[in-house]
């Protein structure tokens, strides 16, 4: 007789049909829940996996739910699992394969309207198989479908897929569809334009915005002019840089269709004729040249990293600000001038929040990165290293993996210094580096360490010139795999570091 399981969880993933409905998680929740009671199963409250608009067929997509199941089965926490159908669970055989290894002798069963099945079984192991393989050639079917829709749309000079938002200076309203509202669930109608047929007043405003950017107009220009004349985007809000640049560059504007990386002659007219849109093309580059966008690259150590005492989330106990558990959101320093009356070109860490605390960035980060420096060259941090990776079943595979990126990081530097030179061969060079990635990843596929445990196993040792030469991102995520780092009130003022200012707790590896 087949063991009842003990605790059971549901894993619930937004499905869409081919008649465009939309089967909710909430309602795949309720048959489940049905189907468990009709079995006699228990429910755990706390294990309901919800994936909300989540591909399985795409491995590259992520399914946070996903991985929190395999997570539970792995630490026992529940041994069965219902689902609405099979493939709402697997649609790749790589993810079935991934269960029965975490699963394997601890008897889960999976259960849906459709039947139940036991990972502890060969019988339902090589039925489970064959299903994910027909569930994974299905969706490859589909994929080829649509990439020949698109082709076939391409050479008509149609947009590859049909529908979406419509485009600004294109769109005559010819009909209504019926649709489902994926944030309600509600149907709605909404109208279906013809795409090929011009605004002849939205044109006006592109050709009108392009010739006065031509002339020398700032892109901050023509987008007061466009929201001073009455114009809107195409969906009615008030035009910006971004929605402006948008429209510009999109080779619509020219008449062309861009189809993986190449354009293709439309079907429709552009708003501006090819010279003129090549021409605001490279106006937009020579921008860019000339004041290139400094994105999210970080300066400064600990910004984002550091937190206030007075305002973050204390973990356990009360805080040096008297309260316990305060309800304030987290807050982590930000960096700013000294300022002062002779402007010094010094900084500051402080907290955009509350402004109840101030350090030099030079002194704290001279301070944090010594005590970091002193834990990874301290034997106590090798040994801590050695047992985690250990315990992780990788210590063989990690010391590998470790020594190809060296050797990488090598032979790359080498091919740089050697690139111009007549006799090395550009194709060789490129296959040389592509066998150490190839390497790589084979290897960290089979490896259990974390990627944290891998990072603070190349670091371990480093001297101080060696850490200084490290980039400045990888120090900060080292220095946030070890500390959190909280800043305290002090008392000193004038020259010099107040320690006592700062406490560093050691994260767990």
């Amino acid at each position: 007789m087949v063991k009842r399981p003990n605790r059971a969880g549901i894993y619930c993933r937004l499905s869409y049909a081919p008649d465009g409905s939309v089967e909710k998680v909430e309602r795949q929740e309720a048959d489940c829940r049905e189907l468990a009671a009709r079995m006699s199963w228990p429910v755990s409250d706390r294990h309901v996996f919800q994936d909300n608009s989540r591909s399985a067929w795409q491995r590259a997509r992520k399914r946070p739910a996903w991985e929190a199941m395999l997570k539970a089965i792995e630490a026992g926490e529940i041994d069965a699992v219902i689902v609405y159908h099979g493939d709402r669970l697997i649609r790749q055989p790589f993810d079935l394969e991934m269960l029965i290894n975490i699963a394997e002798s601890k008897g889960v069963r999976i259960a849906s309207p459709s039947g139940t099945r036991s990972l502890d079984s060969p019988d339902d192991r090589f039925i489970l198989r064959i299903e994910a393989a027909q569930a994974c050639r299905e969706s490859d079917n589909t994929s080829r479908r649509v990439s020949r829709g698109v082709k076939a749309r391409v050479g008509k000079g149609l947009p590859g897929t049909a529908g979406g938002k419509r485009p600004y200076g294109w769109g005559v309203e010819a009909g209504t569809r019926v649709k489902t509202d994926r944030a309600t669930g509600e149907t709605i109608t909404v109208p279906v334009y013809d795409t090929t047929l011009p605004r002849p007043e939205e044109i006006k405003f592109i050709q009108g915005g392009a010739e006065r950017q031509l002339a020398g107009m700032s892109q901050s220009g023509v987008v007061r002019w466009l929201n001073n004349s009455g114009a809107r985007t195409s969906e009615g809000n008030p035009w910006t840089t971004k929605s402006w640049r948008n429209v510009m560059l999109n080779p619509r504007t020219a008449g062309f269709i861009e189809h993986d990386g190449a354009l293709h002659p439309a079907a429709w007219d552009g708003a501006l004729s090819v010279e003129a849109w090549e021409a605001i093309r490279a106006l937009y580059r020579q921008s860019a040249a000339e004041s290139p966008y400094a994105g999210r690259e970080r300066r400064h150590l600990l910004s984002g990293v550091a937190e206030c005492y007075r305002c973050h989330r204390p973990s356990t106990g009360p805080m040096e600000c008297g309260e316990r558990d305060c309800a304030g959101p987290h807050h982590t320093v930000r960096c700013k001038p000294s300022g002062g009356r002779n402007r010094k070109v010094s900084r500051l860490y402080y907290c955009p929040s509350c402004r109840g605390v101030g350090r030099n960035v030079a002194l704290l980060d001279a301070y944090v990165e010594g005590r970091v420096l002193r834990l990874l060259q301290s034997k106590e941090l090798a040994a801590e290293l050695d047992r985690a990776i250990s315990t992780a079943g990788g210590a063989e595979l990690q010391t590998q993996i470790t020594a190809l990126e060296q050797r990488r990081e090598t032979t790359r530097a080498e091919l740089e210094a050697l690139a111009d030179h007549p006799d090395v061969d550009v194709t060789l060079a490129m296959l040389s580096l592509s066998s150490f990635d190839r390497k790589i990843a084979e290897l960290q596929a089979q490896a259990t360490v974390s990627a944290k445990l891998r990072r603070l196993t190349r670091v371990a040792g480093l001297s101080r010139e060696d850490w200084s030469a490290q980039p400045i991102d990888v120090r900060t995520t080292v220095i946030r795999d070890l500390y959190r780092v909280v800043i305290l009130p002090t008392a000193l003022r004038g020259p010099g570091f107040d320690t006592s200012g700062v406490r560093l707790d050691r994260r767990p590896l």
